[in-house]
């Protein structure tokens, strides 16, 4: 059965997005991945630019009849299979890829759709997803910045969490405030996880107050995890933190996902393919061995 994996944080801007497309990529090298879009914003949609890569007209009624707001209405949704994206005419890729599946956000209409439910709105996506899990195994989410039903539901339909925090001045407080939502939300449904992952993200080893953030997250953040009574019992892990360079803006500009990128036009940044590299090795580890 697949787990859910979903990337997490009460604040935009901080790289969520850009994690959650790299590590499907990522984990699609070897493995059956599911990615979906339960953001408002649709932004990772607008990265994989699906009207570039499939006949406009078929999106376009794709979105109509599969979009993921029909969770709410409780219908089953087809994933899109975008695997081929990832090779040339000759079915070829430059990154080795297996299967990816991928479920895109129709915009603002979700917050109205999900608040227009009338009973058990909150546990709508994990209804879904236990439909599908077996047909994958992954389903990576990139979650909506915000505490509302659409996030609850990503809380509620997650196997494990990804909490990624930005490495700035006062980054801390606003992640210690999604640790309380999260917390809350974990004790009124009596939820827990297999593991959680706090990841730094856009670390720039040149400015002080990064390193100072850094230095926080690994000793007081990570110390204070232990002391919420639900997150607490949760097996915590540190992962390697992510670097404030512009190749990820740059393969996001030209909306290829970021492992294409780098071998197909930016080679000398190899080194963040084998960073990504450790980090889905990690996850993937740590979740085995919390089976």
């Amino acid at each position: 059965m697949g787990m859910v994996l979903s990337i997490v944080n009460q604040k935009g801007g901080v790289g969520k997005t850009t994690m959650a497309q790299a590590l499907a990529r990522e984990f699609a090298k070897t493995y059956k991945v599911l990615l979906i879009d339960f953001d408002g914003q649709a932004t990772l949609t607008e990265l994989i630019d699906l009207n570039n890569n499939f006949d406009e007209k078929y999106i376009q009624d794709y979105m109509k009849s599969d979009s993921i707001v029909k969770i709410f209405e409780r219908e089953t949704i087809e994933p899109l299979n975008i695997t081929g994206m990832l090779k040339d005419e000759n079915g070829k890729t430059i990154v080795p890829i297996n299967e990816l599946h991928f479920i895109p956000s129709p915009g603002n209409i979700m917050v109205s759709a999900a608040e227009s439910v009338s009973g058990g709105k909150d546990m709508l996506l994990n209804k879904y997803l236990q439909k599908v899990k077996n047909e994958y195994d992954y389903i990576i989410i990139d979650a909506l910045p915000s505490v509302s039903t659409l996030f609850r539901n990503v809380l509620l339909a997650s196997d494990a969490l990804i909490v990624t925090i930005q490495t700035k001045t006062n980054a801390i407080a606003g992640a210690n405030g999604f640790l309380q939502v999260l917390d809350d939300v974990l004790g009124d449904y009596e939820k827990t996880y297999k593991h959680l992952f706090i990841l730094p993200t856009m670390y720039n080893k040149q400015r002080r107050d990064d390193k100072d953030t850094l230095a926080e997250i690994m000793s007081s953040y990570m110390q204070s995890l232990k002391t919420y009574k639900s997150i607490g019992a949760i097996t915590t892990t540190l992962l390697e933190e992510i670097p404030d360079r512009t190749v990820f803006s740059n393969a996001q500009a030209v909306r290829y996902f970021l492992q294409d990128y780098i071998e197909g036009f930016d080679t000398g940044k190899r080194d963040i393919l084998l960073l990504l590299e450790n980090i889905a090795k990690t996850v993937t580890e740590k979740l085995r061995g919390d089976n």
